[in-house]
């Protein structure tokens, strides 16, 4: 008897992937936010492994850290050892102090936190597409006159009425150039950003997404 297999259309395969990467985001952004709620009193080591601390913050806001077991052996149990004291801290704040000392990164993948060397931090990318026709259309201002009185030496009659230059245009390559020159990131190796039919897509690593995401934000507030 033969056996048949129905074909799934290519736009479901990509609603699925869709779906199954909202849902990831999702699942990241509730890491996040459980990291930015919780409030540490106290947190103080002496000479305590990086596992243990990061697994005591993880278990404070319950939440799954694991490390990336190459990465935490390229690290030698010397400067593996963390001695600090902290009081009232986010624990997110926390989580980055105590990687920083030892030289790992934070890395999103698979729906979970990982503590990752920043090579395979910056390795694990993601697509997204950003809109900035609003930040690049160019919307017809006419701004006031500005006065300015004469001085005693100008014999005319009434202020200079001054008119400001039109404000510079923001184009689509101005906003690559920002984002290349202003966010660390390994573009054009690990991270890429290009122009497609006004929009912006870039593929980079959750980090550097946020903070593409962030300068739109305050191109658009002082447009």
């Amino acid at each position: 008897m033969a056996l048949m297999f129905a074909a799934v259309p290519l736009f479901a395969q990509k609603s699925i992937a869709q779906n199954a990467s909202e849902k990831e985001e999702a699942t990241y952004r509730k890491i996040e936010s459980q990291l930015e709620s919780t409030k540490l009193d106290t947190l103080a080591y002496e000479d305590a492994d990086v596992t243990e601390v990061v697994k005591d913050i993880a278990k404070k806001c319950r939440i799954t850290i694991v490390f990336d077991k190459k990465s935490l052996e390229d690290v030698s149990e010397d400067d593996r050892k963390i001695s600090l004291e902290l009081a009232d801290i986010k624990a997110g704040n926390a989580l980055n102090i105590v990687i920083d000392q030892v030289g790992l990164y934070k890395a999103y993948k698979n729906g979970v936190l990982y503590i990752t060397s920043k090579e395979k931090a910056e390795s694990v990318t993601s697509t997204k597409t950003y809109d900035v026709r609003d930040i690049t259309a160019k919307i017809k201002d006419f701004p006031a006159p500005k006065l300015r009185l004469k001085g005693e030496d100008d014999g005319s009659g009434g202020p200079i009425i001054e008119y400001g230059d039109e404000d510079k245009i923001v184009e689509t390559e101005d906003i690559v150039d920002m984002i290349e020159e202003g966010i660390d990131a390994d573009w054009g190796g690990t991270a890429s950003v290009k122009i497609v039919q006004g929009q912006l897509v870039v593929n980079a690593s959750r980090k550097v997404h946020k903070e593409v995401a962030d300068l739109l934000e305050q191109l658009r507030s002082a447009k």
